[in-house]
């Protein structure tokens, strides 16, 4: 029996090869986006799975608000974790560590910059489980002064050799290291990511006892058992037990005082296993995922799935009159409604055991670009274990189903004594379940365009906003602490050759303003929570910045050093109105309480120092020494970029000692903070084709059938003196109004969701024109009327004889 059904199908498919192909193709280009959008949000979910106890880790984050500026952040007191450990039972153990971003390492002559290096606690790889390749978890960092390299880290500075009891020397100032141990490369599905390890012990930021100062990331694992709310109300009493106390040394009111002011300050726990997808944190180790993105790739890939189906669906219930009479003979000699149910259904299956074959060679063709576009580097073992080969065994055989459960129903309902009248004519008529799968078809694509259309607009909206700066033309130098004492002679060696034209040191440079603390006004006594950036005499013209009122650091004023300016931000909720030069600013960081007050001698215009999520905050700049510097900011006069570049490196190396020439420009550096959005925007459009293609291949068969139909009712309307523009407006205008019903359900819906949902991710965001949805509009009935244009044209130009030769 199920060797007849395979034979029939078989036999149907030959029969109409157009509409086999064009329900094979839509289908396996349906799987394969579809498998393809599962395996990235497979992977995105996979992030920190491998770690022991995983559901048992949790991080302390901290968030408050002062004065109305809100700061959230993924660090923590370096006390923390050792109080966690004394006061609260149910937790069994802690670990700290430090992150330092571009730091240099060198091995006698080898000198290279390590993009992220942390500073932990002895029993870092014990606690996260990270594997050993040699050296002892438990031990490699326990001591000063002990440094674990991974794998790829330690072959470069010792090729093959055993890199366990070499010597390594960190950082601008050479400070030896000895090697204790070899660690596999970090998972790419971690959210903590290293080249180097280095122990904690006697770096200064693990022997601070201030719980204001949020300098490491502390994690902690829960007794077999604990209640997470236990621990959230022990961290609770931190604050009030250890929190409050610095701010009664610090600000002069009590804890309860700071709160009636409308601030507050907060301790939060956060399971491991959200920190990738649910965290937007300041200070996250590295770029996090989204939930919300998951969720919209998800329905990417059933909208999409769904096309390919309704494609299916539709070409077999037009096509249904053609079959009718098969049907109604096989019913008037006794077949029975379950058997021809089951022989449409293997066709579909059959249909859809095709396009999956096609899927598998498509996903071969496209899963190199997929992981170049996506950011992923997703291997092809996956083809072979038996999850997937399973998974995607029942995904055929549900697709098949799916797709073919109406046609089967549907076909197999004809009363064979009305199929044998010559009664039905399904396919001619006008279907509205059909009409409607049409309009679903084109919703989809058309909320694509949208999507697609704002978030390019959005993402170029970004990266041309005027920041308050020219980031134009300028490159940040990083380790300039190796220059030692020539830091001075290096600037002035540059500017003196030509193309430079200035030139700043700095501690950091936009977008990486990190450091923040409380400042305090000396008239009012008000406390702001303020960035601080330390930058010499020439920043304000090397960054192309500008004044709003006041002056700029001067270096024939030695008494700068005690001055500050601040920018509108910081001017206007210091509750000034206007420079009078009696206004002074200081700082909390004097051990004993007391504050030394500098002068505000100018006011910034606002600019853009940190990513464009984030309103301009608050912020101080200050004067700062040769030693306050991490970074210069050079600025190139435009054109012969490299040759430029060369002299850079060659003056570098005069005064560097060595030390590795790293460099980035700002402009790029900007444009990295958006990489998440576009790498979404890219996989957006990408799909967003895609579908479009889909819902036209449907539309094109549609429109094939459609026109086969009304073949002899064109001839004769040709014959009778219509022109090729009438029949061709008569064939397309039924497709063209489904199309535009499609429009006007999506893009209300589009503007509503993007504009309350996806844009409020951003504190400066473009704004959705009407002229934008029109435009997507135009282009989905474009799309649809070129497609079934061909179709119309054919028929309208073909000879009338042909087909009413026989009438």
């Amino acid at each position: 029996m199920w060797e007849n059904y395979l034979k029939i199908a078989m036999r149907n498919l030959k029969r109409n090869k157009i509409y086999s192909a064009i329900n094979i193709i839509g289908l396996s280009l349906g799987m394969a986006a579809s498998i393809l959008i599962c395996l990235f949000i497979l992977d995105e979910l996979s992030y920190d799975q491998f770690i022991p106890d995983a559901d048992r880790i949790y991080r302390a984050n901290v968030s408050g608000k002062m004065n109305g500026n809100e700061f959230t952040s993924a660090t923590s007191a370096t006390p923390m974790g050792p109080a966690m450990e004394n006061e609260i039972a149910q937790v069994e153990e802690t670990v700290r560590f430090g992150t330092m971003r571009t730091f240099p390492l060198r091995v006698e002559e080898k000198a290279f910059t390590e993009p992220i290096v942390l500073v932990a606690d002895p029993n870092f790889f014990s606690f996260f489980g990270f594997q050993l390749i040699k050296g002892d978890p438990k031990t490699a960092l326990s001591g000063p002064d002990k440094i674990v390299l991974t794998q790829s880290v330690a072959e470069k500075y010792f090729g093959k050799e055993d890199p366990v009891g070499k010597t390594i020397y960190s950082g601008s100032e050479k400070k030896p290291l000895e090697v204790t141990g070899l660690v596999e490369d970090v998972p790419l599905n971690s959210h903590i990511d290293f080249d180097a390890v280095i122990s904690g012990e006697n770096w200064w930021f693990f022997d601070q006892e201030n719980w204001t100062s949020n300098n490491l990331y502390t994690y902690y694992k829960i007794t077999e058992g604990a209640n997470p709310a236990d621990i959230d109300k022990g961290l609770n009493g931190f604050v009030v037990k250890y929190v409050g106390d610095e701010i009664q040394k610090y600000l002069g009111i009590s804890l309860d005082a700071f709160k009636e002011q409308g601030n507050a300050y907060g301790i939060q726990t956060m399971p491991l296993r959200d920190i990738y997808l649910k965290s937007d944190l300041d200070e996250e180790i590295k770029a996090t995922g989204n939930m919300q993105y998951l969720y919209l790739f998800g329905g990417i890939a059933v909208f999409i799935l769904l096309i390919a189906c309704i494609n299916f669906m539709n070409l077999s219930t037009a096509r249904s009159a053609n079959r009718a009479k098969e049907v109604g003979v096989r019913k008037s000699i006794g077949a029975y409604k379950s058997r021809l149910i089951t022989q449409f259904l293997t066709e579909s299956i059959l249909n859809s055991v095709f396009a999956g074959l096609i899927a598998l060679g498509i996903i071969l063709i496209l899963f190199q670009p997929f992981n170049a576009i996506s950011g992923k580097d997703i291997g092809l073992g996956f083809l072979i274990q038996p999850e997937f080969i399973f998974g995607f065994l029942a995904f055929i055989l549900f697709i098949g189903l799916v797709a073919g459960s109406y046609p089967a129903f549907y076909l197999t309902s004809f009363s064979p004594a009305a199929v044998l009248k010559g009664k039905i004519r399904a396919g001619v008529k006008r279907s509205h379940l059909r009409s409607s799968l049409v309009v679903f078809q084109f919703f989809i694509s058309t909320v694509l365009i949208i999507s697609s259309m704002v978030v390019y607009k959005q993402l170029g909206y970004m990266q041309d906003k005027n920041l308050g700066f020219d980031k134009e033309n300028v490159l940040s130098l990083l380790h300039i602490r190796a220059l030692g004492n020539n830091k001075e002679a290096f600037k002035q060696d540059l500017i003196n050759q030509t193309g430079f034209s200035n030139a700043s040191f700095a501690n950091s440079l936009p977008p990486r303003v990190y450091w923040n603390s409380l400042m305090r006004t000396k008239d009012k006594q008000q406390d702001i929570l303020c960035y601080i950036n330390v930058v010499d005499e020439n920043f304000l013209e090397t960054m192309g910045m500008k004044l709003v009122s006041g002056r700029f650091f001067s270096k024939d004023i030695p008494s700068d050093t005690g001055a500050v300016l601040v920018n509108e931000t910081a001017f206007a909720q210091m509750g000034w109105t206007e420079l009078d030069g009696n206004q002074a600013v200081g700082g909390f960081w004097d051990e004993d309480g007391s504050i030394t007050y500098r002068t505000v001698i100018g006011i910034l215009k606002d600019y853009n120092y940190e990513s464009l999520r984030q309103n301009v905050r608050p912020l101080v700049m200050m004067k700062g020494t040769q030693n306050d510097f991490n970074e210069i900011a050079i600025r190139i006069n435009p054109g012969q970029i490299s040759e430029k570049l060369d002299v850079l490196e060659q003056t570098w190396n005069k005064h560097a000692d060595g030390a590795p020439f790293e460099y980035s420009f700002l402009d790029a550096d900007f444009n990295n903070l958006f990489q998440k959005e576009q790498k979404m925007g890219n996989i957006v459009l990408i799909f967003t084709f895609l579908a479009i293609g889909i819902a036209c291949l449907g539309l094109f068969g549609l429109a094939a059938y459609t026109t086969e139909q009304r073949s002899k009712e064109i001839s004769i309307r040709k014959a009778l003196g219509a022109s090729m523009a009438n029949l061709v407006t008569i064939l397309s205008k039924d497709f063209t109004y489904l199309v535009i019903i499609a429009f006007i359900l999506a893009g209300p819906l589009s503007y509503f969701f993007l504009e309350n949902y996806w844009l409020q991710n951003f504190a400066y965001r473009t704004e959705i024109d009407l002229w934008l949805i029109l435009m997507a509009g135009m282009i989905s009935i474009l799309i649809a009327w070129l497609t079934v244009s061909f179709q119309s044209f054919k028929t309208a130009a073909s000879n009338p004889v042909d087909y009413l030769k026989s009438e």
